[in-house]
């Protein structure tokens, strides 16, 4: 009965900034600028129907992904390397810093001066999501308990048996929640790097930047609820892989 309850209060929310939607779209009443929601969902399952819809979401859903899991391997790497050198961490830690402080617009313009656009946006996903990942795990490590770490020296507990019973438990909550953050933010990035650089038309970004051009605002729409459900779906992927992950322990 709770579980009605709560489905009916979501759709309940749903369905009124659904009609604020449409009422806004028929105030306005200038597709160009805003289109209501049967028009935008019209359109998506127009789009579907087409082969170069699939092909443009997988082009940048593959590259995305791989952005993001390079950023995991090397920001955990990276927090890692920093908590055990204080020199590397010296060295390591201002660059991190300048990387989180650059907007995403210089990354998407430097980028495809300098890279392919087929590697464009594994270079965005990438690099805009290696600081989050960064600090959250070095801040984890640095939280873990002091008290523990001097136990198992004490009791001279072989480090693998450490780092499993110790640090991973510790260190995990922060590293899963810095991908949660970071899995959005790379879906962000990356397509706004693809619109803003032209780099492939084969691309999600691509395609939006062809809409815009030629003022298809309701293709506009539909690729926005796209990249929503995209990204959506990969972060209950996620959480689902990181589930069964926690259950192996």
């Amino acid at each position: 009965m709770q579980i009605f309850t709560l489905f009916i209060r979501k759709l309940a929310v749903v369905t009124f900034w659904f009609f604020v939607w449409e009422a806004t779209a028929r105030i306005v009443a200038n597709p160009i600028v805003i289109v209501g929601p049967v028009e935008a969902f019209g359109r998506l399952f127009e789009l579907a129907a087409t082969r170069d819809f699939w092909s443009n979401i997988n082009y940048s859903l593959v590259r995305i992904l791989f952005g993001f899991v390079l950023s995991l391997g090397a920001g955990v790497t990276l927090a890692i390397l920093c908590s055990i050198s204080k020199i590397f961490n010296t060295l390591i830690t201002p660059f991190i810093n300048v990387i989180k402080s650059i907007p995403v617009v210089s990354f998407a313009l430097l980028a495809v001066m300098l890279l392919s656009p087929a590697i464009l946006s594994i270079f965005i996903a990438f690099i805009t999501v290696l600081p989050i990942i960064f600090f959250n795990t070095y801040n984890g490590i640095q939280n873990t308990d002091k008290n523990l770490l001097q136990m198992a020296k004490v009791f001279r507990v072989n480090l693998f048996k450490r780092i499993r019973h110790i640090y991973v438990p510790t260190v995990a909550p922060f590293v899963v929640s810095a991908a949660e953050s970071g899995l959005g933010f790379a879906w962000k990035a990356a397509i706004a790097g693809e619109v803003i650089s032209l780099a492939s038309r084969a691309s999600i970004g691509g395609a939006m930047q062809t809409a815009r051009s030629f003022l298809m605002t309701a293709d506009l729409y539909a690729w926005t609820i796209t990249i929503v459900a995209l990204s959506f779906l990969m972060e209950k992927a996620f959480f689902l892989l990181f589930g069964r992950i926690k259950k192996w322990q």
